[in-house]
């Protein structure tokens, strides 16, 4: 029997999912697995018995605007497939492709079976301990799934981090410990003001030096604010490399703002480089305690590493910071 694990989801969705994707992998050595996901295919690489079950999109290579879902550029085979069964939530089903007959096995948090609470680790572990149950069960396998949180973050978190030449020769990673990284993404999942993020930045902007994930032409002609896709020539691609390039770069500045989305949470593998008073979490309380419990867990000790920026500390966050 083919299995495929899919997601119909984005970034921090199949982020999140692919850790336990890797468990299931590798508690089942002598069985290969197949998966599906819209984009992000750089957290699966060094699974060694999965595969994409069809090609890579790359029609949104140079054309994903920020905010845009990526579902609208591609040649969306799989994922017209998914949505003609209704997979949107269900969490398994056996359908024909490629002239297959494919069980395909939903690892969106909200399916359900799995119906675990987004980015949260210990319902997550109870959501996946129950999906193999079922699948068990429903479909006659004796699939296993061995989860062990005390394993190194490196091998929780087995995706390729690859060398990006351009940044060691760029001038713009020049005393990026003066620097405030700000994650620009706009978040798709929930109401966003994005003009009070904006006069944020441009507020920020006077006084210290910033780089944005994404270019927004209403920050031209700021000689304080650079673009990671303008500046260091690292544009959103399907495979989310790019997410792994922004981190080796922002993990470097004194400051991050992350927001409610999931591309600024690619951030796992990171832990034991970023510092107290380094991430801060944009005006999202529903995430907050979540992400620290999660990095607590992860780390085994209270780490507490993501402040958070509100209206009762927006105007004094950055009031020890030097300006750069």
């Amino acid at each position: 029997m083919e299995i495929c694990f899919y997601n119909m989801n984005h970034i921090g969705d199949i982020y999140f999912s692919s850790i336990f994707v890797n468990f299931i992998c590798k508690s089942n050595k002598n069985m290969n697995f197949l998966y599906y996901c819209i984009c992000g295919d750089i957290f699966y690489e060094k699974i060694p018995n999965i595969q994409r079950i069809n090609r890579i999109e790359q029609n949104y290579f140079n054309n994903l605007k920020n905010g845009n879902p990526p579902e609208e550029l591609i040649n969306g085979e799989v994922l017209n497939l998914l949505i003609q069964n209704n997979m949107q939530k269900q969490y398994s089903k056996f359908i024909e492709y490629n002239n297959k007959n494919i069980l395909f096995v939903n690892t969106w948090c909200a399916s359900n079976c799995l119906h675990h609470t987004d980015y949260d680790l210990e319902t997550a572990v109870s959501g996946y301990e129950r999906l193999i149950q079922n699948l068990n069960s429903d479909y006659n396998l004796n699939l296993n799934l061995e989860i062990n949180l005390n394993n190194s973050l490196n091998e929780l978190f087995d995706f390729s981090i690859k060398s990006y030449d351009n940044l060691d020769n760029n001038s713009s990673m020049n005393n990026l410990e003066e620097t405030i990284f700000i994650f620009n993404y706009r978040p798709r999942s929930e109401n966003f003001d994005i003009n009070f993020f904006h006069n944020f930045i441009l507020v920020l902007s006077k006084n210290y030096k910033l780089i944005l994930s994404c270019y927004d032409s209403i920050f031209d002609n700021n000689e304080n604010i650079k673009f990671i896709d303008k500046d260091f020539n690292i544009y959103p691609d399907p495979k989310c490399l790019n997410l792994t390039y922004i981190w080796e770069i922002a993990s470097k500045c004194n400051k991050i703002i992350l927001l409610n989305t999931g591309s600024s949470w690619t951030f796992l593998h990171k832990i034991k480089m970023l510092n107290s008073n380094q991430l801060f979490l944009f005006y999202s309380n529903s995430y907050f305690d979540r992400l620290n419990k999660l990095i607590n867990i992860l780390c085994n000790e209270n780490k507490n590493l993501i402040g958070m920026i509100d209206n009762t500390n927006i105007n004094s966050i950055f009031t020890n910071y030097s300006k750069g």
